[in-house]
């Protein structure tokens, strides 16, 4: 495998991966707000940390790609 195909491959797979986050950021919001009032404060707790956790991954997996997309564009 060329090392342009490896580039291409690793920026396919960090969008599935950002792409997934933003889902799981989407869902967990979605059922914070639909289940707040009747949830009780520690699963909140737990979603709010899971909601930190899925923004963490995907602003890495943003990075990764704007640092993947940088090498493929010096490649020789």
């Amino acid at each position: 495998m060329s090392k342009l195909d490896r580039l291409k491959a690793e920026i396919s797979f960090h969008e599935k991966m950002f792409f997934a986050a933003l889902a799981v950021i989407l869902a967990l919001t979605g059922w914070a707000f639909e289940n707040y009032l009747t949830v009780s404060v520690w699963v909140l707790v737990l979603v709010m940390f899971g909601l930190f956790c899925a923004i963490a991954f995907g602003v890495w997996n943003y990075k990764q790609i704007k640092m993947l997309l940088w090498e493929l564009e010096n490649a020789e």
